[in-house]
C-alpha cells in the first residue's frame, strides 16, 4: 500500500477544521472597528486555522505529485498529468495567499495605527479570495477525470466521470461553492484507490514486459 495518496486525505481533513475554526468572519460591508475588534477578540483561533490550512496546503502538493505519477503511468502523451498537477499547485498558492491576508489582518488588529478602512480594504480583498484554491482544484478534477475516463486507470471511470462533472461544476456561478465541498469526497475516494496500487500492470508496464531484453 502506497502512503502518499493518503496526503490527499490528511489535507482535506485539515481544511476541513480550519474553515471550522475560522468561523464566520465580518462580512465585506462591515465597519473597519468591527472587522478590528473581532480579528483581535479570535486571533489565537484564527491563528491556528490558518496555520492548519498552509500545512494542508503542502500536503495538497504531496497529493498532486502522487496523483500526478499516477496518471503519468496511463498517459503517454503526458500533458493531463502535468495539468492535473498544476491545478494542485494552483490550488495551494490559492490557500497559503489566503492564510498571508488573515495573518495581516490578525497582526494588524492590536496595532494602533492602523485604521477602520485599512480593514475594510483588506477584509474585502480576504473575504473574495478564494478563486485561485477553488479553479485549481477544478482544474486538477477535469484532468484526472479526463486521463481516467476512458482506461478506468489509475482510477474506475465512474470517478473519473465525477472528476469531470465536479471539476466543471467547479466553475459555474453559485455552484462552485457546493462542487469545491463535493471535491474534498473526490480526493478522499482517489486517495484511497491510488494507495491501493494498481490491480494489474498498467499499459505502459505491460508493453515494458513484452518488449525483449
Amino acid at each position: 500500500m502506497r502512503l502518499g495518496p493518503f496526503t490527499g486525505i490528511v489535507a482535506v481533513v485539515l481544511i476541513v477544521i480550519s474553515f471550522a475554526l475560522g468561523g464566520s468572519t465580518p462580512d465585506i460591508g462591515d465597519p473597519g472597528p468591527k472587522v478590528k475588534l473581532y480579528y483581535h477578540q479570535h486571533d489565537t483561533r484564527l491563528a491556528v486555522a490558518l496555520y492548519l490550512l498552509i500545512l494542508a496546503g503542502a500536503l495538497l502538493v504531496f497529493f498532486a505529485g502522487s496523483l500526478r505519477h499516477s496518471l503519468a503511468e496511463v498517459d503517454f502523451h503526458g500533458w493531463l498529468p502535468q495539468v492535473a498537477f498544476a491545478g494542485g499547485i494552483l490550488s495551494a498558492v490559492g490557500f497559503w495567499t489566503a492564510s498571508s491576508l488573515s495573518l495581516a489582518l490578525i497582526d494588524a488588529s492590536d496595532k494602533r495605527q492602523v485604521g477602520g478602512e485599512a480593514f475594510n480594504a483588506m477584509n474585502a480583498i480576504s473575504e473574495d479570495f478564494f478563486i485561485p484554491f477553488v479553479a485549481g482544484i477544478g482544474i486538477m478534477l477535469i484532468a484526472a477525470g479526463l486521463g481516467t475516463a476512458r482506461s478506468g486507470i489509475p482510477l474506475p471511470r465512474w470517478l473519473g466521470w465525477a472528476g469531470i462533472v465536479i471539476g466543471v461544476a467547479v466553475f459555474i456561478p453559485w455552484v462552485g461553492f457546493f462542487a469545491f465541498l463535493v471535491a474534498g469526497l473526490w480526493i478522499i475516494a482517489a486517495a484511497l484507490y491510488l494507495a491501493r496500487g494498481p490491480a494489474a500492470a498498467t499499459p505502459r508496464k505491460r508493453q515494458e514486459q513484452a518488449q525483449p531484453v
